[in-house]
């Protein structure tokens, strides 16, 4: 070890007395450092640059008229756009805009065509047709860019979508709540109408019995006929006005039904959702099992991480969907809605119950529980899985059996107030002739002969028979019923229209805030810069050492390991400046330095191991190997794409690769650490140095081949 050190020494001694290579070896120290620097700034936020893409924009819209009103969606997203500065957005003609984006000019193009519209307006009529917006790309100027021109293209088609259907639910709530007043009003009414046709069916009572007891009396029946026909233009005038009332309420309660069976499709779909989540949650459980087992060798507190996130996701739907429930069981009290609604209940209060246990599990795996407590926890857990399980099954029972039938009766129920008003008003409309020709003649016939008085009553009694129709229809339009119409169509309209277009929000939680974009790189760019130092000392500086001035002989292990140690050193501080760039040049905020530190030193001893170790044993083919393998692992290291995304072959050798635990060390000392996650990182780092520095011993056998080698290559001249 002495002549090891001794070699140390004297290259070090070298070094400070040739002013040449010590200005090479300073180069060496900060040259890979600006590499990863570069790099990363590059990098550092490239989404908050892409205002600067530009996109071009053509709006060939014409417009359509609606009721009256003109209308240009086309000019209304023009608009937005306008005030949109997330995309170099450039408004240009059609020509002009093909023109650019063939030569390079537009990343994207977006063309709103003629008839869009006339597209969105064909809603309201009985063969709608979706609209279409054209988006062209020129996939040749950059991969990247065709990326975030399709994000901007897929957000500039959701917020047309959820404008559209706001504004036209807004517009229709709207018009319902002013018809909603006008039924408030005419409230009276309407119930005074019931009065009225049983008012009318017991004078025409009165009159037969009128006609039979004084059928002689023809001035008596001509007076009374002549009170009954004053009473006539009251019941058309009552008629006319609820009849206008009604028809204007029809479409627009429709519209409203339709929104009420979407919830209904919406909650259909999230039972669904429900099963789908707490199957993941169960095989994620069944991992947990494997883990604390040893049959399997996943991160556990990362799959307990994913447990709770699906169980936030599973409340926020269950809450979600309780809301909507109540929501329609306001507008029928004492349905059998409350059911559903408290299965949801009882299911929301078992998904707290596992989030508490997969806390207590937490806490316990980090304070060193044992094995079997573990699996005490597991067992609670996997009950209260099955509990969720057979829950979800009551929800979707519940809702199958009960709430369907009774979301399809209050959806029904809007419409039938209005469809039995309208029935009966179609009906009287048909009457109130009949009563006034029925008076004309009852006038002219008292001073006809005792003979017409008798067909007289027997009109009078077919008369009375639709009357007593009439009544009967007329027992559904109650108080209750008018209330409940009147209270739909009270709904705010801003908050109802906002629901329908948008019902539900997504909540972003970040795990680990790691920043933005350029954080997230700096783990893959620092290791490659580490080992492309190491790589640039194995160039540029000899790996061989020469004997002693005074005669003192070298064996080939002293050799290489006495020059290793100078690779080692200026590795270790090209691996300090650029680590420490990174935070203080950069801006990088680890959460742990020092592990960052630590991980930078050992990347260095670890990289410069294999490095020195392959270009020692075989010369120029080692550079050339330790190339190979660099470029291998900036493709399968995980370094930026998932290893999920690459081919199968990538995913299988990245265990092989040192990148691979250098760059997820780095990300647990930049985004926080998981201890179980850097020991196993460190582990294998220190492995591998331990594997490559072993192979020195192949030296010996290799040295006389690889000498031939370099002396036969230099022979060739080039």
């Amino acid at each position: 070890m002495k002549k090891v050190f001794k070699v140390f020494k004297r290259d070090l001694r070298s070094i400070v007395k040739n002013p040449a290579a010590l200005a090479i070896v300073i180069g060496l120290c900060i040259l890979p450092s600006l590499y990863a620097w570069i790099n990363i700034k590059a990098c550092w936020d490239p989404y908050a640059n892409t205002g600067n893409l530009p996109v071009a924009v053509v709006n060939n819209d014409e417009g359509t008229n609606f009721n009256g009103k003109n209308i240009n969606a086309g000019d209304e997203i023009v608009a937005q756009l306008k005030n949109n500065k997330a995309i170099g957005w450039v408004f240009v003609d059609q020509w002009q805009g093909n023109y650019g984006l063939n030569e390079g000019k537009y990343y994207a193009l977006i063309e709103i065509p003629s008839d869009f519209s006339k597209g969105l307006v064909s809603l309201t009529t009985v063969t709608p047709k979706k609209p279409d917006i054209i988006y062209r790309v020129n996939q040749k100027l950059n991969a990247i860019a065709a990326k975030i021109t399709n994000a901007a293209k897929e957000s500039v088609a959701k917020s047309i979508k959820e404008n559209f259907v706001d504004t036209v639910n807004k517009e229709a709530l709207k018009t319902i709540n002013s018809v909603g007043e006008e039924f408030k009003v005419n409230k009276s009414q309407i119930v005074q109408l019931k009065d009225t046709m049983a008012e009318a069916n017991s004078n025409i009572g009165d009159i037969r019995k009128y006609i039979t007891e004084a059928n002689n009396n023809s001035e008596d029946i001509q007076k009374y006929l002549n009170d009954v026909k004053t009473k006539l233009p009251k019941i058309t005038e009552q008629i006319n006005s609820l009849q206008k009332v009604t028809e204007a309420s029809k479409d627009l309660t429709i519209s409203t039904k339709q929104s009420i069976n979407t919830i209904a499709s919406s909650i259909n779909t999230d039972i669904g959702k429900l099963q789908n989540i707490n199957q993941q949650n169960q095989t994620l459980l069944q991992k947990l099992k494997d883990i604390n087992n040893g049959l399997s060798s996943d991160n556990f507190d990362t799959i307990v991480s994913e447990m709770s996130n699906l169980m936030d996701s599973l409340k926020n739907t269950i809450e979600a969907d309780t809301k909507n429930l109540q929501a329609i069981s306001s507008l029928r009290p004492n349905n059998p809605l409350g059911g559903t609604i408290n299965s949801l209940n009882t299911l929301k209060s078992t998904v707290d119950m596992e989030q508490k246990a997969l806390n207590d599990l937490k806490s316990s795996k980090n304070n060193g529980g044992s094995k079997d407590s573990i699996n005490a926890s597991l067992e609670q857990i996997s009950q209260i899985s099955n509990d969720l399980t057979n829950q979800i099954m009551n929800v979707s029972n519940s809702f199958y059996s009960n709430g369907i039938a009774v979301i399809n009766s209050v959806a029904d129920g809007i419409t039938s107030g209005l469809d039995n008003a309208n029935s009966i008003l179609e009906s009287t409309k048909v009457i109130v002739p009949q009563l006034d020709a029925l008076a004309n003649f009852g006038i002219a016939s008292s001073k006809a002969s005792v003979s017409e008085a008798s067909e007289l009553n027997s009109k009078l009694a077919a008369l009375q028979v639709e009357l007593n129709n009439l009544s009967d229809k007329m027992k559904d339009l109650t108080d209750d019923n008018i209330d409940q119409i009147v209270k739909l169509m009270n709904m705010n309209p801003d908050e109802i229209a906002d629901f329908i277009s948008s019902p539900i929000n997504v909540k972003e939680v970040d795990v680990y805030d790691s920043g933005i974009f350029g954080v997230g790189l700096t783990p893959f760019y620092t290791v490659l810069a580490i080992w492309v130092g190491a790589l640039l000392l194995s160039s540029l500086l000899t790996v061989e050492a020469h004997d002693f001035e005074d005669g003192e002989k070298l064996n080939l292990l002293q050799r290489h390991f006495g020059k290793m140690l100078l690779f080692l050193m200026i590795s270790m501080i090209q691996a300090v400046i650029v680590t420490l760039g990174d935070k203080y040049i950069l801006g990088v905020k680890p959460v742990d330095l020092r592990l960052m530190l630590i991980f930078a030193l050992l990347s260095a001893v670890t990289f410069t191991i294999i490095i020195f170790t392959l270009v020692s044993i075989f010369g120029n083919v080692g550079k050339a190997i330790a190339v190979v393998i660099m470029v291998f692992q900036i493709a399968g290291a995980g370094g930026i794409y998932p290893i999920q995304t690459n081919p199968k072959i990538f995913g299988i050798l990245q265990p092989l690769w040192p990148f691979t635990y250098a760059i997820n060390g780095f990300r647990e000392a930049i985004a926080g650490p998981v201890w179980e996650s850097v020991y196993k990182n460190i582990n294998a780092l220190i492995t591998f140095a331990l594997f490559f520095a072993i192979l020195a011993v192949l030296k010996r056998p290799f040295h006389r081949l690889t000498e031939f080698m370099e002396h036969k290559f230099k022979e060739a001249g080039v």
